[in-house]
């Protein structure tokens, strides 16, 4: 009997823990919910005080609109609407009198025009909603860390007191958007120089945790045999190649000294971040390119036992059947890129399956240079012309779907590379976890190590990248001898 009740009992338990959770969850929700509308509220509350200070309205007429408007949520239309309506009433009853008043499109709370004045002193695109915004111009850093901090003495500290500012938005904060979007910025102006060269050739996805990833490569199944009538089916030979790569965190800090601040080296703080967009951008360009050099130029070992470039037939373990030793040249580009459009697809890495797929029928897009070849390659896909035999001739590899990518870390002049569109048949892979970009953090208040130790602000910048290749098949390299 009491078996019976303790059966009972427990899923009787279990409903109740779930109708709690159902509750604390609706809870939550009615919470935020309030919380939003708070604000909202609040927003509204200062639209109305803005609108009617600057309508130029009546006292009386004034508090007529806040009568309709108040403690509800209204659009700034809306607003408008009622004060143009008060002003024809009170032209109405004044006669010729015509009241004006500027048209009311958005109000910005303080701490909305605080960044944009701090994003205007860093020379900085502001935030499309804050372009509109009517602000006073900083005179430099000094000027922004005292009217925030009331920090006089330079103690490091906050000193709300001697504070100018009545705000919730903190110094750090401020200046941490505003660097972060100089770090977006000169990031976009590398990778026009030619920093970008990497997006074209690989992979980009960003990860939820920084575990070890698996990128497995899936076999194909090649063609489908024949079953006989009254036949059992057999079972398809089907594997995976299971690459794998570990993130790994880079970066480091640049002390923002407080002497910096005093001496209100706002330049000196503008070229920080682009100097850390610089670091990061060329971390990441040199993470793809040394897939290329690593190992004396054959790249990383991979799953099946294989160096990424190796000149073994595919039909044994570990063989790519990528790599060759001959010079850069129209004949050579056309070498290369039979050799790529004749690798067979994986099926399973398997004795007697070892390169018995299907032809993966596609053509190299890229060609890789380092600098010394990029006329020679420009020439072999761009020109319209060649000279043969004392005689130019159209160049038929001209308006191919290749394109030459330079490599700005390779230094022997005469190596080069060839690899897919990887939309079409990805190789190359870059992981992230908190985006493409590094990020730009700064830390410090009286309590913190540094301000107490060293009278510095931390500018530290994060990167978390893993960079692995997951095929070999759309990669081809020629190491030349010098």
């Amino acid at each position: 009997m009491a078996e019976t009740q303790e059966t009972t009992e427990a899923p009787a338990n279990a409903d109740l823990e779930s109708l709690r959770a159902l509750l604390a969850v609706q809870q939550e929700q009615q919470h935020l919910a309030q919380e939003a509308k708070t604000v909202r509220l609040q927003a509204c509350q200062y639209l109305l005080d803005s609108g009617l200070a600057a309508s130029k309205l009546p006292a009386p007429m004034q508090e007529h609109v806040r009568k309709q408007m108040q403690g509800r949520i209204f659009a700034a239309s809306e607003l408008q609407q009622a004060i143009d309506d008060a002003r024809e009433l009170v032209s109405l009853l004044s006669g010729s009198v015509v009241i004006a008043g500027p048209a009311i499109h958005s109000a910005f709370s303080s701490e909305d025009q605080l960044q944009a004045a701090v994003d205007d002193l860093f020379g900085v695109p502001r935030d499309d909603t804050l372009r509109t915004a009517h602000v006073a111009r900083l005179s430099g850093i000094r000027e922004l860390y005292l009217m925030l901090t009331g920090d006089d003495e330079l103690h490091g500290g906050y000193y709300p007191s001697r504070a100018r500012l009545a705000t919730t938005a903190d110094f750090t904060g401020l200046v941490k958007n505003a660097l972060n979007k100089i770090v977006a910025n000169q990031w976009s102006e590398l990778g026009r120089a030619g920093y970008d060269w990497w997006q074209r050739v690989s992979v980009q996805e960003q990860f939820a945790s920084i575990n070890d990833i698996s990128g497995t490569l899936m076999g194909t199944v090649g063609t489908l045999p024949s079953v006989a009538e009254g036949a059992e089916y057999t079972e398809l030979a089907i594997g995976d190649s299971p690459e794998t790569a570990s993130f790994t965190k880079y970066g480091g800090y640049i002390p923002l000294t407080l002497e910096l601040i005093d001496r209100d080296e706002t330049r000196k703080l503008r070229a920080y971040p682009r100097e850390l967009a610089n670091a990061g951008l060329r971390r990441l360009s040199g993470l793809v390119a040394a897939i290329f050099t690593t190992n004396s130029g054959v790249g990383p070992t991979m799953a099946d036992g294989g160096a990424l470039f190796n000149n073994t037939a595919v039909t044994t373990a570990g063989g790519h059947a990528n790599l060759l030793t001959t010079a850069l040249s129209a004949a050579e580009w056309e070498v290369v890129s039979a050799a790529i459009y004749n690798q067979p697809m994986l099926i399973k890495n398997a004795a007697g399956l070892y390169g018995s797929g299907p032809k993966q029928a596609i053509n190299p897009k890229y060609l890789l240079v380092p600098r010394a070849l990029e006329l020679t390659a420009k020439n072999i896909l761009y020109n319209p012309w060649y000279a043969a035999d004392n005689r130019h001739q159209a160049n038929l590899q001209q308006g191919e779907p290749g394109d030459v990518v330079t490599v700005p870390e390779w230094t022997d002049s005469t190596d080069w590379a060839a690899a897919c569109d990887p939309r079409i048949a990805p190789a190359i892979y870059i992981g992230t976890r908190f985006g493409i970009m590094p990020e730009v953090f700064i830390a410090g208040n009286e309590l913190s190590p540094a301000v107490f130790m060293n009278d510095e602000h931390r500018l530290k910048v994060r990167h978390f990248l893993a960079v692995w290749v997951n095929d070999f098949r759309p990669l081809h390299k020629s190491n030349v001898a010098g």
